[in-house]
């Protein structure tokens, strides 16, 4: 790597007249009182790659002497188009020309995958040159690509995947070392709930970190200081603010020119934003030039429905009078009502829309195929879309599961969309407002809105995640963490703004601050999940819900999940999460659910009516998971283009929030609740019920139409099919060969697997015993053909699990099937705890991530009573083996999709087992160490309950509800018994335990 020689400091940039590289002395032009810098005069040849144009603007040219010519932190404040993301590149460049600049990582975080996608492809192109890789870690990254961050230089990401990948590191402190910068764009959305991520992630590298320079750049805010402030001058220094520039709109290079429209208001803000379809086309006519326009829209339905009034409203208009001038060229959609309007140079964009559709709209846009785009505010950060005329059609949006006025913050960055430097001299912002905004809005020059903190909306989750790294170990070191955050900055600066339930709002900042932590570290102990002692360690609880990013509220009720709980009620539970709040249930949709839920192939019809968000939840998981016929309702087409986005998403957090639960389960000891969740997390990761003919969907190529074909002729498993012959594969399926062939060639690697276990137990006794333990010897095996094997191009992970008639979890294993000779097999030896005579031992062999491969072995102990202590009022234990459901696949990734194991193997090889070997052995791209070690199972196996009546502290006795102790009813749901707060006056006698549906009950 060249370098760049020796830098200027920041002082001797600041005069109008410089000698340049050569030695020639040079004099900048001025424009906005600064001199303009040169690139290729004032940098190594190397980097003039990098800056194609003969100066830096004003924005830069002010900012180049404090990053290029300084190693502390900066702050970047300026409006939209000014070319902040050079600053980026100046940054970058003086790591790169700095001494011993060689072995380092460079973290790019924004706050959205498109801003990833467009500055990873951006700087991989600008930087190949000097051979810097740069590498895209997004919830949309394949693993393969993943594997690349070890010879990467520059990692792109998100907060929420760094967040994720740094939680990690409490082992790994080194690799933090590798960490030299961090670029933060888009800083500003600190004030927004995803905010609290990339506060606390910054938090943690500013505490962890070695010497990481960090580079924030926002929109225009009028507190950067702040900012300045949270981020402290450079690593020895937190104490003095890092340096800021802060740039208003005179720096913009494309004047804005702005409107503010009022109308008369609306019963409500959906009627509102409708009603100015109607006079949207007059303003566009006034003020567009037949330039490219963007309308920002209330929801994405809006988007659309604005869209195709625009459209018709062009196709009506005369040659003369349209607002906006044909396509150039075609753009090619896949979404049919899309495909309609694109002819006449209108499109929508929003999240609902596939991502082939989303590039398509992008890109016709860019070319000039398409004039008009109707999108959501989404689209007012990230993606470059130069257009001349953007209209904000209602000031409200939807946030927090609610309209929302929008911010000036908000209203800036979608205005800022107006007007590029390469493109127009000028452009124009058009607000559509309620008559009664119109002065707010007039006035509205810069943004005016106060950056505040949101950590304080999730600093439980934030604080049980840092005890878990060992960054808090007391009071008085989470004190300390919470200090160096920006909620503790602008707590001093704006105390009333925020509020905590049991924190006195009259005391100081520091006062308050320190009942905060004490307040919620309290709560975290009284729910188990940190310890009461110090130094503060995460309990095994708390550790899941770090691991899998879980927020509070739903660790509380993944907590409260009884043992023995049924699939369904593991379902539901999960169902009511609070990550899965917003996903409403709209009025339009009953009808449409109510459907489907009436349907044949759902597995656990709603027993209620429809109205909470969690039902909707519920039956798009089970449509998906059965192969559910859809309603034939001709209004249901955008319902179930809807569905299919929000699938995505919901199967993505269920699948973590189900791994959280088994890790739970398995803590507890409790067996059967431990298979059930396996069994619900295979079903989720497959996409198709386990044990259920609709298992055959797991077959590349085969959909719901497909297996209910095949069902029909009474093939129900993938194993069925691969023993066929080709004729009767071809004649079933109705098709021509080679097809039978080629399918039963692809199914030749559907994992089969062996499974041999024998019980040995002890033969003499010189007393009875309160627990026994019994030898188990299981021979694990697989006969796939394939060297390594594989099922869609992934290694399967396999688990085996022991369990006891009682409930109780005696053994469990994970890892890869490649852990398993291909000739010798693996064997394992164990004990298993048994506590009363004739106990069934149940064995399970299954793949984690394909369903229909479980096999099993049921053994039945063979111990007297004699060996066992007599107990009395003993609940009776069943001896007779469950029928247990054949299980499936489940999907070990994190809340981006991207295993994290696997990105932090990239980067260390030699990365450090945190987990016996012996004990456990861990599949790739999961959790495994962090289950309890093998020896710890037995004696955390619990002895059969004897009933006891327990008094309360009022002196009154407790009742037998399971949501007693502040619990949840079996329906779910928060208890309202007031026997369970008040207790009884006499004890109930004991009652035995029985599962029941969840749905249909009502406590």
């Amino acid at each position: 790597m060249a370098s760049a020689g020796p830098h200027p400091s920041a002082q001797e940039w600041h005069s109008e007249a410089h000698t340049n590289r050569s030695g020639v002395h040079t004099t900048f032009p001025i424009v906005n009182n600064t001199g303009l810098i040169p690139p290729r005069e004032v940098l190594p040849s190397n980097f003039h790659p990098i800056f194609p144009y003969e100066v830096f603007n004003a924005v830069q040219s002010k900012c180049f002497p404090l990053v290029y010519g300084s190693t502390d932190n900066i702050v970047v404040s300026a409006p939209t188009g000014s070319g902040k993301t050079a600053i980026l590149e100046m940054a970058i460049c003086r790591l790169l020309g700095s001494p011993g600049g060689e072995n380092f990582k460079i973290v790019y975080q924004a706050p959205t995958k498109s801003l990833c996608s467009e500055r990873s492809r951006d700087w991989e192109r600008k930087f190949r040159h000097m051979n810097i890789r740069c590498v895209e870690l997004t919830g949309d990254t394949s693993q393969a690509e993943a594997r690349r961050v070890g010879s990467a230089s520059i990692i792109v990401t998100t907060p929420e995947k760094w967040d994720s990948i740094t939680r990690k590191w409490s082992d790994h402190r080194k690799l933090l070392e590798m960490v030299r910068l961090v670029l933060i764009d888009e800083v500003h959305i600190l004030k927004d709930v995803r905010g609290a991520t990339l506060e606390a992630v910054v938090s943690r590298m500013k505490t962890i970190g070695a010497h990481a320079r960090f580079v924030g750049l926002s929109a225009t805010v009028p507190n950067i200081q702040d900012i300045a402030t949270w981020l402290g001058l450079n690593h020895g220094n937190q104490t003095s603010p890092a340096r800021f520039e802060a740039f208003g709109e005179e720096m913009r290079p494309v004047q804005l020119k702005k409107y503010v429209y009022g109308f008369p208001n609306a019963p409500n803000d959906f009627v509102f934003e409708k009603s100015l379809d109607g006079k949207l086309h007059v303003l566009l006519a006034k003020h567009s030039e037949r330039k490219p326009i963007m309308v920002f829209c209330f929801t994405r339905r809006s988007c659309e429905g604005t869209a195709r009034k625009l459209a018709e409203w062009w196709a009506a208009c005369s040659n003369d009078n349209k607002a906006w001038a044909p396509p150039l060229g075609r753009v090619r959609v896949v979404h049919k009502e899309l495909q309609e309007i694109v002819p006449f140079g209108v499109a929508w964009h929003h999240a609902g829309l596939e991502q082939q559709d989303r590039e398509a709209v992008e890109q016709g846009f860019l070319k000039g195929n398409l004039q008009v785009i109707c999108c959501t505010s989404t689209l007012a950060v990230g993606v470059n879309l130069p257009c001349h005329t953007v209209v904000i059609k209602g000031t409200a949006g939807y946030s927090n599961n609610q309209p929302q006025e929008y911010s000036d913050l908000e209203v800036m960055q979608m205005l800022g969309r107006a007007g590029r430097p390469q493109f127009d001299k000028s452009a124009v912002g058009i607000i559509m407002t309620r008559q009664e905004n119109v002065q707010r809005y007039s006035a509205m020059v810069t943004g005016e809105q106060l950056l505040e903190s949101t950590l304080h909306l999730n600093l439980l989750e934030h604080l049980n995640s840092e005890v878990g790294l060992g960054t808090i170990k007391d009071i008085q070191t989470a004190r300390k963490w919470v200090s160096g955050t920006f909620l503790s900055v602008r707590m001093r600066q704006a105390p009333g703004h925020y509020n905590a339930d049991g924190v006195h709002t009259t005391s100081d900042a520091d006062t308050r601050m320190q009942e905060w932590c004490e307040r919620d570290i309290g709560l975290l102990q009284e729910h188990g999940l940190i310890s009461t002692s110090t130094p503060f360690s995460c309990t095994e609880y708390g550790n899941a819900m770090a691991r899998y990013m879980v927020q509070f509220e739903t660790m509380k009720l993944l907590l409260a999940v009884p043992s023995g709980a049924s699939l369904e009620e593991m379902l539901i539970v999960l169902c009511q999460a609070k990550e899965l709040t917003e996903f409403r249930l709209k009025a339009n949709e009953r009808a449409f659910f109510r459907s489907i839920n009436s349907g044949k192939f759902v597995r656990f019809p709603i027993q209620e009516n429809l109205t909470q968000s969690w039902h909707k939840v519920f039956l798009i998981v089970q449509v998906y998971l059965g192969g559910c016929e859809w309603p034939n309702d001709k209004d249901a087409g955008g319902i179930k283009r809807q569905m299919s986005v929000e699938k995505t998403v919901i199967l993505d957090r269920l699948n973590r929030l189900v791994r959280c639960l088994i890790d739970c389960k398995a803590y507890d000891g409790d067996g059967e609740g431990t298979r059930t969740a396996l069994e619900l997390a295979r079903s989720l990761a497959a996409n198709s019920w386990d044990g259920q003919p609709c298992q055959l969907m797991q077959i590349p190529g085969f959909g719901p139409v497909a297996a209910r074909k095949w069902n029909a002729h009474g093939v129900n498993t993938v194993k069925a099919i691969a023993e066929m012959d080709f004729q009767d594969i071809e004649r079933i399926a109705s098709r021509n060969p080679p097809f039978g062939r080629n399918l039963s060639k692809l199914l030749q690697d559907f994992p089969r697997l062996q499974l041999d276990v024998s019980l040995h137990e002890p033969g003499h006794f010189e007393a009875p015993q309160d627990i026994i333990l019994a030898t188990v010897q299981a021979h694990l095996r697989h006969t796939t053909p394939s060297k390594p094997p594989t099922w869609n191009k992934k290694i399967p992970a396999v688990s085996f699990i022991v369990t006891v008639s009682d409930g109780s979890l005696g053994f469990v294993w994970r890892g890869n099937i490649n852990k398993i000779d291909h000739e010798k097999g693996l064997t394992l030896k164990f004990s298993v705890p048994l506590n009363c005579p004739a106990q069934i031992i149940t064995s399970s062999f299954s793949c984690e991530e394909i369903v229909g491969t479980e096999v099993t072995s049921v053994l039945e102990s063979q111990l007297p009573a004699s060996a066992f202590i007599k107990r009395t009022n003993e609940r009776s234990i069943s001896r007779t083996t469950k029928t247990i459901p054949k299980q499936g696949a489940s999907k070990e990734l994190d809340y981006n999709d991207i295993p994290d194991e696997d990105l932090l193997a990239a980067l260390e090889p030699a990365l450090s087992q945190r987990c016996n070997p012996a004990h456990i052995n861990q599949q790739d791209g999961s959790s495994l160490c962090d289950l309890p070690l093998i020896d710890d199972v037995p004696r955390r196996a619990k002895s059969p309950e004897v009933y006891e009546p327990e008094k309360m502290q009022n002196g009154r006795w407790m009742c037998n509800h399971v949501c007693r102790n502040k619990g949840l009813t079996k329906s779910g749901k928060p208890c309202s018994h007031k026997c369970c707060t008040e207790g009884l006056d006499k004890p109930r006698a004991p009652v035995q335990t029985k599962k029941s549906s969840i749905a249909a009950s009502k406590d």
